[in-house]
């Protein structure tokens, strides 16, 4: 079969964005049920209770604290609760310390305390952005300069813990009644770091007994993408519609497995010594990306061998589900796939997927049985990094310097404000400075939506609940059911993806700062009002210095990484194996897992990019590159994968065509980045050649120009100027 013929009448797979039409349908999406999403929410409201139900028996102030812990530290599996509940425990704990320390030093001299606070949040801003560790440093430093805010209003620091001198709402006395101001303080600070040690040794044990295990959503992963391909092999149709959500899994990648993984690693060490799911997860994302080109292709001819390889892929997911049942009958298949791969060998097309596809699910199968990758040899070794605990351009970066500053003029501005207003409800503009301000416009304002949109609904429900319910409550019982149906709400959101997750943690704040006041009824509707407030208020202005100082765009982002990932493809394409029959060489892998990592990172990038409504709009003659060319960018990994691993000897000719294309992809990513050399992209890239003696390689050189050749036609088109550099476009694309 000669290459033209061939190719005339192959066309790249379909791309699904998966992208429900309109904001309703994205939320109906985002709210969907998942695996784990309903035990996550029972749990969170499992904890509520007991926290209430200790709360309200021993009279606890600042009870709303221990909730709000545990809806702002909770992630969605055992292993990510109980490290961050611990890590994030010590920071408040050592911040709590470090507060006492600073006010003893600066209480009386507010000259010198008050540009301390501004260092302090030009370090909370700087190292949120330049350490490796940016989240627990911001929560640190946010402790330190939030909890000395207070200082200037002694006054009222005095009735922030009551106590109490009988058995009666009525009977409740501010503690500034019977002591200074300053040992008020010091007195509240001590007692937020006892009630920050209850909240965390509630949300640890809760989640050892009955925390949803990571390794469970990696084995759920795994088994989807082996039935996808399972189907995709039994139906053998060829249709688009079949292919769906195959597609969708190639899109996605590995990046949620490798991080499920990770996490499952500290409930379970022994993945980490045998390194099957690596093993496992890399097998699994190739497979998905060969079925992907596979499925298009799919003839009469090849019924025989796409059954048994639905047929092994199907028990592959049985065993993974249920080992001990199944195990048997997965020893006792005995197909031998790369033998019915034979038939294709005149097809010099479909012969190396073929091979691919059955080399892959041998793996997936010798990994089920025996799940120690270094039995198997084809483990990639594992280097350990050291650790550094800031980022290698960390004073290199002006970035880093530019966000320290725009937290801290957003601070300092709601500081401003809450002093000039002397209103110390709205303090939480202050608290939305150092939560809402990220690296880019973008995401800042997702999460400023969230946190409004949950502030919102949470002191709805809050003033509702008072208004409604609370003249009817009389014991603990009634509480706890009337918390209920809102505690379940803003738990089933919390549990959700990243897109909506933060509004559940601020439903569950506003909702519970507003019901949990003192220790019994309350008609105090000021707190969620002010909260509100405050919450609007930071969110203006963090949104005005976020566009007005060097304002960063999400597309921006987008695009170093979309640079990164083009230039690991011409490295990728130049690679030539060592060893070129062994399964796995650790090179190689380490490659194209960075080159994984740097699609996601785009994906991750432009997701937000919609919600910066001013200031980036590209210019009218740029090239666009918009999710569905991402798509295409991801797949040339697959004829890039396949040449590498034919097993025929690789020649002269091909290594040059080789390393010429790593050239001309350096090329791409410098326009990419810059614009540079856009109008010699057609012209520069080489030709496939002709290798009478390889025609394998000859005909995926040629899948490989076609599908580069259809890039650069939606990106360069020949009537518009050489200059511009191509624009990130983030409108949904349906298919």
């Amino acid at each position: 079969m000669s290459t033209g013929a061939a190719l005339k009448d192959y066309a790249p797979p379909p791309i699904d964005e998966g992208n429900p039409p309109g904001s309703f349908g994205l939320l109906m999406a985002e709210m969907r049920p998942a695996p784990g999403r309903l035990r996550n929410t029972l749990l969170l409201l499992a904890q509520v209770f007991i926290a209430i139900t200790i709360g309200e028996t021993f009279r606890i102030p600042m009870l709303s604290i221990l909730i709000i812990i545990s809806f702002f530290l909770s992630g969605n599996d055992g292993a990510s609760n109980t490290s961050t509940a611990l890590m994030a425990g010590m920071t408040i704990l050592a911040g709590t310390a470090l507060t006492i320390i600073f006010l003893m030093l600066s209480l009386s001299e507010p000259g010198l305390r008050l540009p301390c606070m501004l260092l302090l949040t030009l370090c909370a801003g700087f190292m949120s952005q330049a350490a490796t560790l940016g989240p627990l440093f911001n929560i640190l430093f946010f402790w330190i300069v939030y909890m000395a805010m207070n200082a200037d209003l002694l006054e009222a620091i005095g009735y922030s813990v009551d106590g109490f001198v009988g058995n009666t709402t009525d009977s409740v006395v501010p503690d500034a009644v019977f002591m200074p101001p300053e040992e008020s303080m010091l007195h509240l600070l001590l007692w937020i770091g006892f009630v920050f040690l209850i909240g965390v040794t509630l949300l640890v044990v809760t989640n050892r007994l009955a925390g949803h295990d990571p390794l469970v959503v990696l084995r759920n992963g795994l088994v989807a993408r082996l039935n996808a391909i399972a189907d995709l092999c039994d139906r053998r149709s060829g249709s688009a519609e079949d292919a769906r959500p195959l597609y969708r899994y190639a899109e996605e990648g590995v990046a949620e497995l490798r991080r499920a993984h990770d996490l499952a690693s500290k409930l379970h060490p022994e993945l980490s010594r045998r390194r099957a799911g690596i093993a496992m997860i890399r097998t699994m994302a190739r497979l998905v990306l060969i079925m992907v080109f596979l499925q298009p292709l799919q003839g009469g001819e090849d019924t025989e061998f796409m059954r048994a390889a639905g047929r092994m892929a199907r028990l592959c997911a049985r065993t993974l589900q249920n080992r001990r049942g199944e195990l048997a009958e997965l020893e006792a298949e005995e197909t031998d796939l790369p033998a019915l791969t034979e038939r294709f060998r005149a097809d010099p097309m479909r012969f190396p997927l073929a091979q691919e596809l059955a080399r892959g699910l041998a793996v997936v199968r010798a990994l089920i049985l025996v799940p120690d990758a270094e039995k198997h040899g084809f483990a990639p070794e594992i280097v350990v990094a050291v650790r550094s605990y800031l980022k290698p351009d960390a004073f290199r970066n002006p970035a880093y310097a530019r966000a320290a500053m725009r937290i801290a003029l957003s601070v300092t501005i709601c500081y401003a404000i809450t002093r000039a207003t002397s209103w110390p409800g709205i303090q939480t503009c202050v608290v939305t400075c150092f939560l809402v301000s990220l690296e880019t416009v973008g995401d800042t304002v997702h999460k400023m939506l969230l946190r409004i949109v949950g502030a919102l609904i949470g002191a709805a429900f809050g003033i509702g609940t008072i208004l409604l319910l609370m003249p009817y409550m009389t014991n603990l019982t009634d509480l706890l059911l009337a918390v209920m149906p809102v505690t379940l709400l803003a738990g089933w959101i919390k549990s959700g993806s990243d897109r909506i997750s933060y509004a559940g943690v601020q439903i569950a704040l506003a909702y519970f700062m507003t019901v949990l006041q003192g220790y019994g009824p309350t008609l105090d509707m000021e707190t969620g009002r002010d909260r509100v407030i405050g919450i609007l208020i930071g969110n203006i202005v963090v949104y005005l210095v976020a566009v007005t100082f060097w304002p960063v765009s999400v597309t921006a982002v987008a695009r170093r990484q979309l640079v990164n990932a083009t230039r690991i493809l011409g490295t990728l394409a130049a690679y030539r194996r060592t060893e070129p029959d062994a399964i796995v060489e650790t090179a190689q892998e380490i490659e194209r897992e960075k080159f994984g990592k740097a699609i996601a990172a785009v994906r991750n990038a432009i997701v937000n990019a919609p919600l910066e409504i001013f200031g980036f709009t590209p210019s009218t003659g740029a090239r666009r590159i918009d999710a569905r060319m991402v798509t295409a960018i991801q797949l040339l990994a697959v004829p890039i994968a396949i040449l590498s691993d034919i097993r025929v000897p690789v020649d002269n000719a091909v290594q040059k065509h080789a390393d010429q294309l790593k050239g001309w992809f350096d090329t791409f990513a410098s326009w990419i980045d810059d614009g540079r050399n856009g109008g010699n992209l057609v012209e520069t890239l080489p030709p496939p050649p002709a290798l009478p003696d390889d025609p394998q390689r000859e005909i995926w050189f040629a899948v490989l120009d076609q599908r580069l050749r259809r890039i650069l036609e939606d990106l360069v088109p020949g009537d518009e100027p050489e200059t511009a550099r191509p624009a990130i476009d983030v409108r949904p694309v349906q298919a």
